[in-house]
């Protein structure tokens, strides 16, 4: 830090002190992560927790000793679970369903799936790690292929949890993508106690990623960070690594510019205009109708979700009517503002399209309360939608609901077009701006 003069000093004082620090190989730390979102939380708690316990404070029957997190993939579940671990000074003990299964035929599996808990028992206190846990399956898949593999596969998994809960100084930490497909042993409580989603960052954790890997200013990080809303933490490394790569290569600097048009720099303005008409909507019409509150409205890439924190129904007709329409909202919200629907909300299994068909569907085929009476079904729903008479009710039903959240959005139309046109700018809206959605959709548009 030895300078001739003092401005040179002060300046290789700031300059160490903008270089970041730490990398994407780097032990995680909690502090490594920015935001307050749930996961986040329950892992500090964790830890604070741990050292209670080791303190002889509190007994290890008091503490939450199993999490599942879940969320999409790259969002930073198994950096977490590391953390955790790290943080509390134990010792980290990794597996997964994909390592287990490629050891080999069954036998192989089960005995690789037993190996990762007694080395985590070895250890103690250790955290153990399981990644992918949703590769389990469930017993009650209606795919029979495979079934007697996957019976024993899970069994064999509940045995070493059950067995692992009767000791102190293990804490178990899955990770998973769809904890929807799991069996519904794996997620009581005992097994996993604390079940937490980890969505995509935020633009404040992001800001935080950016600030471990660049030296620029606050207010450009800031903008970084809200341009680069829908990628995950595995995203930004990758993109930074590779631009870094481009620029050692080429013999230049890494400039903001560069990076700006890195994420979204390429964005078409009237793609990304749609996608938030139909976010926008799905998050009015839920307030308009008394479903819940969206929590957050986001753009991803290539895509928009809605988080909608629902309230309990009592599962009358008039609810799942109401249901109806929220999911058909975005498609409604289209056709209002464009005059044409695409097909953002079809295509997979999660879809808009695909929940509305599976949710009246429902109506004739589970829930008693439509064409065949008080009938359980079930079944095929490809083939059940076969039925004429049925599939003529399913398609009624869904254009009806979207004819409702038409209706309701054509009376909050400057509503929609202002909050879409906002959060193309934003490209996140958090409670703060979506909270007030329920007092502005009670008044006539």
């Amino acid at each position: 830090m030895r300078g001739v003069t003092a401005r040179e000093v002060a300046e290789r004082l700031s300059g160490s002190v903008a270089t970041p620090t730490g990398s994407a190989g780097a032990a995680p730390r909690l502090v490594d992560f920015s935001g307050d979102g749930r996961a986040l939380r329950a892992a500090r708690q964790l830890v604070r927790d741990l050292a209670l316990w080791r303190a002889g404070t509190i007994g290890w029957h008091d503490l939450s000793r199993s999490l599942l997190v879940y969320g999409p993939p790259g969002s930073g579940k198994t950096w977490l679970a590391r953390a955790i671990g790290n943080d509390a000074n134990l010792s980290v003990v990794t597996g997964s369903f994909a390592e287990w299964q490629a050891r080999g035929h069954l036998g192989d599996m089960l005995r690789a799936m037993r190996e990762s808990f007694a080395e985590a028992r070895r250890q103690t206190p250790a955290v153990l790690i399981i990644d992918e846990i949703d590769a389990a399956g469930s017993r009650q898949d209606a795919d029979r292929h495979n079934h007697n593999y996957r019976v024993q596969v899970i069994n064999s998994f509940l045995a070493e949890l059950d067995s692992l809960s009767r000791d102190e100084g293990v804490i178990v930490v899955g990770t998973c993508n769809h904890p929807e497909t799991l069996d519904p042993a794996i997620l009581r409580a005992g097994r996993f106690d604390l079940k937490i989603e980890m969505p995509l960052p935020d633009t404040g954790a992001l800001y935080g990623v950016f600030r471990r890997h660049l030296a620029f200013p606050e207010a450009a990080l800031r903008n970084l960070s809200r341009r680069a809303v829908g990628h995950t933490p595995a995203d930004i490394d990758a993109i930074i690594r590779q631009v870094r790569a481009e620029c050692r290569s080429e013999g230049r600097e890494l400039t903001l510019e560069y990076l700006l048009a890195c994420f979204g720099g390429q964005e078409d303005a009237g793609m990304l205009h749609r996608i938030a008409v139909h976010e926008c909507g799905h998050a009015i019409v839920c307030a308009a109708l008394g479903l819940g509150r969206a929590t957050r409205v986001l753009l991803t890439r290539g895509g928009g979700e809605v988080h909608i924190d629902l309230r309990r129904q009592a599962g009358l007709t008039g609810d799942i009517t109401a249901t109806l329409s929220r999911m058909l909202a975005g498609r409604a919200a289209e056709r209002l503002i464009f005059g044409t629907v695409s097909a953002g909300a079809g295509g997979s299994i999660e879809s808009d399209l695909a929940q509305a068909t599976r949710l009246a569907l429902a109506i004739d085929s589970k829930l008693g309360l439509g064409l065949q009476g008080a009938v359980w079904r079930g079944g095929d729903e490809a083939a059940l939608l076969q039925d004429p008479a049925i599939l003529k009710a399913v398609r009624g039903r869904i254009e009806d609901a979207e004819d409702r959240a038409l209706a309701i959005l054509a009376t909050h139309r400057t509503l929609l077009e202002d909050m879409a046109k906002a959060l193309v700018a934003a490209r996140e809206f958090g409670l703060a701006e979506t909270g007030p959605l329920a007092a502005a959709t009670a008044r006539p548009g």
